[in-house]
């Protein structure tokens, strides 16, 4: 995909391979919206590699931030994201929304605050986005961050030493 080309998804297909291609184009910074941790986009060797690859070129600069709505869920299905997270807890953060944040019904995948994909109400997989638009991505990162800043840690993602 070329510089500032729009990305249009109708299909699962469509929107995996799209995320696939943003987290790999990823540079210093991934977060993600998306209340299930949708297992059908995140939960793949090639979405865990490229945030892992990104993380380990970025070094300290790296950082990922990940909001669910269903902490438990996940973590009772397991998810190689969350593992992720657990190994690399300096720079994978997951949180779950504010309960008021939980009904909104939208996802986005935003990269390095110039590359988004966003999913509206009731979308499914049809989603669309755009590659390098820093200010069309501005407005989804701001209320990404206005998100962030109501989530709270859940208990449920932690793992438990015995």
């Amino acid at each position: 995909m070329s510089t500032s080309e729009r990305i249009r998804v109708t299909t699962q297909e469509q929107a995996t391979e799209a995320v696939i291609a943003l987290l790999r184009s990823a540079r210093r910074g991934v977060d993600i919206l998306s209340p299930s941790l949708d297992p059908l986009l995140y939960d793949s060797s090639d979405a865990v590699d490229a945030i892992r690859n990104m993380i380990v070129n970025a070094g300290r600069y790296a950082q990922v931030r990940v909001l669910i709505a269903d902490a438990a869920g996940v973590a009772a299905r397991g998810h190689r994201l969350l593992e992720l997270s657990r190994q690399l807890s300096t720079y994978v953060t997951i949180r779950r929304l504010a309960e008021d944040d939980r009904h909104e019904d939208i996802a986005m995948l935003l990269v390095d605050r110039e590359s988004f994909l966003h999913w509206g109400p009731g979308s499914a997989y049809a989603g669309h986005g755009q590659w390098e638009s820093r200010g069309t991505c501005r407005r989804h990162s701001q209320h990404f961050q206005d998100c962030w800043d109501r989530s709270e840690p859940d208990p449920a993602l932690r793992r438990l030493h015995l």
